[in-house]
């Protein structure tokens, strides 16, 4: 369920609400190697990050919400004139951290809500990948995508897990779901429940 600060339900309940997309991207060590947003200024917000309004976002998928688990990738589309931003596809932005958010304007400021509180998580979690596009018609692009993780990356089987009683007793002295794995052929008395 998506929960909106008593600031933000204001600005939605006056029917002027206007909105904007802000990312940005993490090393390991937490330090900041891209913050760009949609807005027309650029602005800190509350977690000491500037994003810059370099106007190199072109796209960016929306939030979807689904019943089911699905394996679809979060992506963003960044301008690319000078090729930079695919130069530092070859340096190792996949598995860095990505943060996307969508912010609302305080209504008579005109500027962002500054508080992270008062915006909403689009996406977060880890580059997947990196790909460039040009288009060589007349009013040509140049596109780099960034296509992030799948919410269910993490969840794919890599290796078996062997059951035997040892083995699963060395994950947990407790579990006692394989003492009889290897019984022999002969009759086996199971009492279920407790004793």
């Amino acid at each position: 369920m998506i929960t909106f600060s008593p600031k933000v339900k204001a600005i939605i309940a006056s029917g002027r609400a206007e909105g904007f997309y802000f990312f940005h991207i993490l090393e390991q060590n937490g330090s900041v190697v891209r913050a760009s947003t949609t807005h027309w200024a650029s602005f800190i917000a509350s977690n000491g990050v500037t994003y810059d309004a370099d106007d190199y976002i072109v796209s960016v998928d929306p939030p979807q919400l689904s019943t089911t688990v699905d394996r679809e990738n979060y992506k963003i589309a960044l301008a690319d004139p000078d090729f930079y931003e695919a130069a530092k596809a070859e340096n190792g932005m996949v598995g860095k951290r990505f943060e996307a958010r969508f912010g609302f304007l305080d209504l008579e400021t005109g500027l962002p809500l500054a508080n992270l509180g008062d915006s909403l998580i689009v996406y977060k979690g880890k580059i997947d990948g990196m790909s460039a596009s040009i288009t060589l018609e007349e009013a040509g692009e140049s596109l780099t995508t960034i296509s992030c993780a799948s919410p269910v990356m993490s969840l794919d089987m890599h290796k078996g897990i062997y059951l035997s009683r040892d083995n699963v007793r060395a994950r947990n002295p407790k579990d006692a779901c394989c003492d009889d794995i290897y019984t022999g052929s002969g009759s086996l008395t199971f009492k279920w429940g407790r004793n």
